[in-house]
C-alpha cells in the first residue's frame, strides 16, 4: 500500500544521504593524506623509501620544530627548559630512529 511507497522513498533518501557522507568522508582523508605527505617530505627520515606512519611524522615533525626554534634563538619547548641545539638534534635523530623501529617491527 501507500506505507510501502513512504518505506522505500525514506530508505532510497538515507542511502544518498549515506552515500553523500561517504564521499565526504573519503576527500576529507584524502586532504589530511595530502597534508600529511607534504609533512613528511619536510620533516628529516633516514631516506626517501622510508613509509612513516602519520603518528611518526607528527612526532618527528614536533623534535623537528623544536630544534629549528633554538637555533632561531626561541623556545617551543613545552616546559620552556631551553635546551641545548645539540640535546634538540639528538632527540630529532633519536625520534626518526625510534619511529623508523616501531614501523619496521608492525610491518613484520
Amino acid at each position: 500500500g501507500p506505507g510501502g511507497g513512504q518505506q522505500r522513498n525514506y530508505k532510497n533518501m538515507t542511502r544518498e544521504r549515506r552515500i553523500e557522507a561517504n564521499a565526504r568522508e573519503r576527500t576529507r582523508v584524502h586532504t589530511i593524506s595530502a597534508a600529511f605527505d607534504t609533512l613528511r617530505r619536510t620533516v628529516p627520515a633516514y631516506s626517501h623509501s622510508q613509509k612513516l606512519s602519520k603518528l611518526s611524522v607528527l612526532r618527528i615533525a614536533c623534535s623537528y620544530i623544536l630544534t629549528l626554534s633554538r637555533v632561531a634563538g626561541m623556545d617551543y619547548s613545552a616546559d620552556q627548559s631551553e635546551p641545548p641545539v645539540q640535546e634538540c638534534v639528538d632527540l630529532v635523530t633519536k625520534t626518526i630512529q625510534t619511529e623508523g623501529k616501531l614501523r619496521r617491527k608492525r610491518d613484520d
